[in-house]
Order: C-alpha cells, then structure tokens, then sequence
C-alpha cells in the first residue's frame, strides 16, 4: 500500500461563483486524510501548472483573490498544508513504463493521469468536490491490457475515491490496512522469520524465496511486499496487476520450464504467471491454489 493519496486533475477547471467553497472542502479533506496517516498528495502536475477556473491559470487565479484566500493558497502550494509532490507514479514505486503496457478510459476518453495511477498504486483519489458525478466513493473506469502474447483484455475496475469528508467512513478498511501495513516495517532482513505473521491468510512463499530475498534490491523488494500486501489484506486481487503467462515455447521447453519450477505442498511445481507491475523489469511468479497464492520467485525475468 503507498501513504499518500493522489489527486484527480479532471475534477478542474473549477466554476469562478464555487472555486473557495471548493478549496474550503479540500483544504478539509487534507486534513481528514493526514488524521488518517496520508501525509502527501501527488499529481500528475505541480499544482500551479493547472487552470483552476477554465482557461484562468493558478497564477491568475490567486492573483484575483482577497488576503486571507490567497494566503491558503499560498500555503498549500507550498507544502505548509500538505506534502505535494510531482509525478504519480516514480521509477521506485513500480516500472517506470506500465502506461504503456496499460490504457484506461474514463467516459470513453483516454486517461492516463490520477485515476488510472490510483488502479497501478492502490490508492486513493482525491477531487474537488466541483461536480455531481465526483460525489461518490468509488470510481469506474475502463483498462485494457496488452500481454507479453499480445492478447488484449479489458475490465471495469473500481477507484477509491473522495471529494468530501462523508466518503471517507466507506474506506475505513483501507485506512485500517495502511495503518497496519506502516506498523509492520516488512524487511529484507525480517520477512523470512516473521512471514507467518505478516501473511497469515493468503500468500505462501515457497522455500527458494528465502534465498532471493537476500541479494534482491531493496526498492524492488519494497515494490513486491506492496503487492502482496495489498493482495494479503484483500485490498486488491493478484490479478488485478499487471500480469500475464508463459507462452508454450516456454511450457513445451523442458530447460526454460526448469527454471520456474517451485516447491509448492513439498513438490515441484509449474508456476508461469508472473506480475510485471515492478521496477527494472522485475518479476514476481506466483501460483494460484485454493484460497492461497503461492509465490515461487522474486527477480528480474527468468530466461526466455
């Protein structure tokens, strides 16, 4: 889980007659979400580069308004109100090209900006409250996705979401996950001892992941229990990352085969789905069986 929320730049431009009634709500769901532990917010912009009225930049906008307005402006953009920081999605939090391995639409139109990093990060969306159709907790949007055997497929995926204080009780699971999820300090040099207890319901390392762990990077090791965590906690499916399967080159190819082979149950087994969501071209192989998810490897992407 990551400990920032992220902000929705379709809810903007914003009406000149409700703009500070807008900020008002905001500036109070930043601080509802700090209570919360979401320290920061990130964008896919710095805030001044937006039009906040429709075609009135930041720059115009504040230079337009009374004192006291101006000086909470002046504030937030910078960093007195909250962390804001630029872009989303970072070369350390997941690889640094999944946009272009994934499209989503919303309302039929092509984004790539706040909602769609809210699906890859597993966090939650933040909107000025500039709209009827930003009231709501949950987002729809569409994401198709173009495998390694070039098959497309596409899905509705739902967004966490808040533009006003009454939509936050409705992600009190999530809250109580990342509170959890920051209480655990999960390590390269603690997991292997404690994963019993950092994973006690879904996910299952098979015995070669000790060794992995060891000489794995820490920015991709950090990435992979991200993952899993949220995957652990039930905030998200494993398929719902960025995955996909071997092809039958690989399967029908004994010495590529032996390389994904992983002791599950005390046996060797087959394992050839893999998420892709990972820094430098990181994989992680995982086996789904019954109510659990066995993972076989952590690493950069077995031969081909």
């Amino acid at each position: 889980m990551v400990n920032f929320s992220v902000f929705n730049e379709l809810s903007l431009p914003l009406e000149k007659h409700t703009a500070q009634e807008n900020f008002g709500v905001f500036f109070d769901l930043l601080k509802q979400l700090k209570y919360r532990d979401l320290n920061q917010i990130r964008m896919s912009s710095e805030f001044k580069n937006y039009d906040i009225l429709e075609g009135v930049s930041f720059g115009e906008f504040i230079g337009n308004q009374e004192i006291d307005f101006k000086n909470r402006l002046r504030e937030f953009v910078s960093n007195q109100v909250i962390k804001i920081d630029s872009p989303i999605i970072k070369n350390n939090d997941i690889k640094s090209n999944v946009l272009s391995e994934i499209e989503y639409f919303y309302h039929n139109d092509t984004t790539n900006g706040g909602l769609a990093c809210c699906d890859i990060l597993n966090a939650i969306a933040l909107s000025f409250d500039s709209d009827s159709q930003w009231d709501n907790s949950l987002i729809n949007i569409r994401k198709k996705v173009l495998n390694e055997n070039a098959n497309i497929t596409e899905d509705t995926v739902q967004i966490k979401h808040t533009s006003k204080a009454s939509h936050l009780p409705l992600h009190n699971s999530f809250f109580s996950a990342l509170r959890k999820e920051i209480k655990q300090e999960i390590t390269r040099e603690n997991l292997w001892a404690k994963k019993d207890e950092f994973f006690p319901q879904v996910i299952v390392f098979c015995p070669e992941i000790e060794q992995q762990i060891a000489t794995i990077d820490k920015t991709v090791f950090d990435c992979a229990m991200s993952i899993l965590r949220d995957v652990e906690s039930k905030q998200k499916k494993i398929t719902d990352f960025n995955y996909s399967s071997e092809g039958q080159s690989v399967a029908q190819n004994p010495s590529l085969k032996q390389h994904r082979l992983f002791t599950i149950d005390g046996k060797q087994k087959f394992v050839e789905n893999h998420i892709k969501s990972l820094p430098s071209k990181h994989r992680i192989y995982f086996l789904e069986k019954g109510n659990k998810i066995y993972i076989g490897y952590i690493g950069k992407h077995l031969p081909l």
